[in-house]
C-alpha cells in the first residue's frame, strides 16, 4: 500500500498509508447497485478532498459511504486513513482495530497502519509539549503528563511496527525496520532525559 502522504503538518512518520481504490461492484438487486455506485462516488470525492487537504470534507463523505454499507472493508480502511489525516487518531485506531478482525484483511499491513497512527498521535502530543514548554505560564505538571503520554504512545507505535514486521506479510519490511530503529533512537534519549526535560 503506497501513495498519499500523511498530513503535511507532521514530519514523522515517514511511512504512508494509501487510500484504497477500486471498489468491488457486487451483484444483486438494483438497490445494491445504487448503493455501490453511491459508495464509489463518495469515495472518489473523498480521495480528491484528501489530495486537496480537505480532511474534514473527506471524512464527511466517507462516513456517508460507511453508513450505506458498514461492512465494506475498503470504505472502513479509507475512513480510518481520513480520520488519521484529520488528526482524529483515536477514531482511526478504533477503525483499524475493527479491520484486523475482518476476513481477508492483510493483518501485517493493518498493524503497520496502526503503528503509523500511533506515531502520528505521539508526534502531535510531542508538538504540544514543545509549545507548552515555551509558555512560562504553562502548568509544569500537565506538561510532564503530556510528555509521558507522548513517550507511551511512541512505545505503542514501536510495538505495532514490531508486530507488523513479525507478521512476515509486509510489502516493504525495510521501511518498517527503519521506522523501528528511528523510534528506538528517539525513545532512548527520552527515557534518559525525562527528568531533565531534554528532548531528542
Amino acid at each position: 500500500m503506497s501513495g498519499m502522504p500523511w498530513s503535511k503538518r507532521l514530519s514523522q512518520p515517514a511511512l504512508t498509508v494509501a487510500v484504497a481504490t477500486g471498489l468491488l461492484l457486487l451483484g444483486g438487486c438494483q438497490q445494491d447497485v445504487v448503493h455501490q455506485r453511491s459508495i464509489a462516488e463518495l469515495t472518489q470525492k473523498a480521495q480528491s478532498m484528501m489530495q486537496a487537504g480537505d480532511y474534514n470534507g473527506a471524512v464527511a463523505r466517507l462516513e456517508a459511504a460507511y453508513d450505506l454499507q458498514p461492512n465494506e472493508t475498503k470504505t472502513m480502511y479509507n475512513l480510518a486513513v481520513a480520520y488519521q489525516m484529520q488528526g482524529n487518531y483515536d477514531k482511526a485506531l478504533d477503525m483499524f482495530s475493527q479491520l484486523q478482525d475482518k476476513p481477508g484483511m492483510d493483518k501485517a499491513q493493518i498493524q503497520k497502519a496502526i503503528g503509523i497512527t500511533y506515531e502520528a498521535k505521539a508526534d502531535a502530543l510531542d508538538a504540544e509539549v514543545h509549545e507548552q514548554e515555551e509558555n512560562p505560564k504553562a502548568d509544569k505538571a500537565q506538561v510532564q503528563q503530556k510528555k509521558q503520554a507522548a513517550v507511551e504512545t511512541y512505545q505503542l507505535a514501536l510495538q505495532s511496527y514490531q508486530q507488523a514486521l513479525a507478521g512476515n506479510g509486509l510489502k516493504n519490511p525495510e521501511e518498517v525496520q527503519k521506522q523501528i530503529e528511528s523510534l528506538e533512537a528517539k525513545l532512548k534519549p527520552d527515557s534518559a532525559g525525562a527528568d531533565s526535560g531534554e528532548q531528542p
